[in-house]
């Protein structure tokens, strides 16, 4: 049986990018490309309004940051939901 996760609000989707985007950051720490264009790294900072010389792992941190910043919120809106 195939198990599959919708991801449908803007909080959900926003997190699922951070994350691809984590992964991609941390790939091209090692030398690796996730695709053609702009390195991710880059597109990462301008995002998250660090200067353009940031170090990979401070990038990385930056965004683990905004994930768990995210996950506060979503808990939040759960709890106030409930």
């Amino acid at each position: 049986m195939n198990q599959s996760i919708i991801i449908n609000d803007p909080t959900g989707i926003t997190y699922a990018r951070l994350a691809s985007m984590k992964s991609a950051v941390r790939l091209e720490s090692k030398g690796m490309k996730m695709s053609r264009g702009l390195n991710v790294t880059a597109m990462a900072r301008k995002e998250l309004g660090l200067k353009a010389r940031a170090p990979h792992q401070e990038v990385i941190e930056a965004i683990q940051k905004r994930m768990d910043e995210l996950l506060a919120q979503r808990q939040q809106e759960l709890a106030n939901a409930a």
